[in-house]
């Protein structure tokens, strides 16, 4: 059986998800498969075979396209993560994979928020949308953090009134049309599958009152 041409780039991922160990999770992303083809100290719930949802092609990226970013992210708690992603090419120029390197900084925010009113912050490039236009489960979190950072909200400390109107908001976003979406919103609120979707069906119960 031929070698997977992904392969040989599976020792950079592990050294460098090894090097900056526990704040890192490295992925390769096979492009033609659409799916995770590795992933090394996983910070998130996707596993080697999940479907990325990315849906990338030549199209989406000029020839010298090499490295994307680096560019903000939402970690599965809706926490700040830096990433930047290296695009492979087979020998003959043609996109094969993504290789991406998330970066969980939240331990450092203290540090960080004191120092970015010291100096000015490293720039970073705006967020690749053709990148994560296809999953739900970025785009789910992107938005939570976006919320609860224009309402000065803690995640951890959300009251039931603010979950509602985080539900409510994501919901005008049509966020949870993906079969375990709300599943998914209740692992970042930390709540149980029962209180996500009762909180649902009450934002579009009383959303449906409002709009007679």
């Amino acid at each position: 059986m031929d070698r997977h041409p992904l392969s040989s780039f599976i020792p950079i991922a592990a050294a460098v998800a090894k090097l900056f160990h526990p704040s890192v999770e490295v992925v390769i992303h096979d492009v033609r498969a659409d799916t995770v083809f590795y992933i090394a100290n996983p910070t998130s719930d996707r596993k080697v075979g999940d479907v990325s949802l990315l849906g990338v092609g030549s199209k989406d990226l000029d020839d010298r396209d090499a490295v994307i970013g680096p560019y903000e992210k939402a970690g599965e708690k809706g926490q700040r993560v830096r990433s930047i992603t290296s695009v492979l090419r087979d020998d003959r120029g043609d996109i094969i994979g993504l290789l991406c390197i998330n970066l969980d900084y939240s331990s450092y925010e203290p540090a960080l928020d004191l120092l970015e009113s010291l100096i000015r912050p490293v720039q970073t490039e705006k967020h690749p949308e053709f990148l994560f236009q296809n999953d739900w489960r970025d785009l789910l979190k992107i938005e939570v953090r976006s919320f609860i950072t224009q309402k000065n909200l803690l995640l951890e400390k959300l009251q039931p009134s603010d979950r509602k109107n985080l539900i409510s908001h994501l919901d005008g976003k049509r966020l949870f049309y993906a079969k375990k979406s709300v599943e998914q919103l209740a692992t970042i609120l930390g709540v149980s599958r029962a209180t996500a979707y009762k909180d649902l069906r009450s934002v579009r119960k009383n959303n449906c009152q409002n709009s007679i």
